[in-house]
């Protein structure tokens, strides 16, 4: 998963809002749910939430992560608009991460471009925007 989209809340009715958007989560959790390993030192959840694959393109394909991400905004906007619905606060705001290899052992600069049309859209539903930079593994650099 390279571009996912995280909403959590401390009043999020996660599981009321899925049932209502018939939107599938690849993870949805309450607090107090195991995490299935510890973080932190923590091992359960300590806020309600769900994360959406929003794209399964490479680390090296953002181009690519962002059409997937517009498309899943864009195919679910009207039901994204009803988060605030469920219990979410305007504070709490759903993130749009976008995982790419960084380019910085290559390159002086690293510039990473976001169409006005995405930023538009995460505007509206009042999401913020995340990108994640991984260093490539020396088996990645190999294939």
């Amino acid at each position: 998963m390279s571009c996912i989209l995280r909403i959590e809340g401390e009043n999020f009715k996660v599981h009321e809002f899925i049932a209502e958007t018939g939107l599938e989560p690849y993870i949805a959790f309450i607090k107090g749910d195991k995490l299935g390993f510890k973080r932190r030192g923590i091992d359960i959840y300590e806020i309600n939430g769900c994360s959406f694959e929003l794209s399964n393109a490479d680390f090296d394909n953002f181009d690519l992560q962002k059409k997937d991400a517009l498309e899943f905004l864009e195919k679910n906007l009207e039901k994204l608009k009803l988060l605030f619905k469920f219990g979410l606060e305007n504070s709490e705001i759903p993130i749009i991460d976008f995982g790419i290899f960084t380019r910085m052992y290559d390159y002086q600069i690293q510039s990473d471009y976001l169409e006005p049309k995405l930023l538009k859209l995460a505007g509206e539903l009042n999401f913020g925007i995340e990108i994640s930079q991984y260093i490539k593994s020396e088996d990645e650099e190999t294939e």
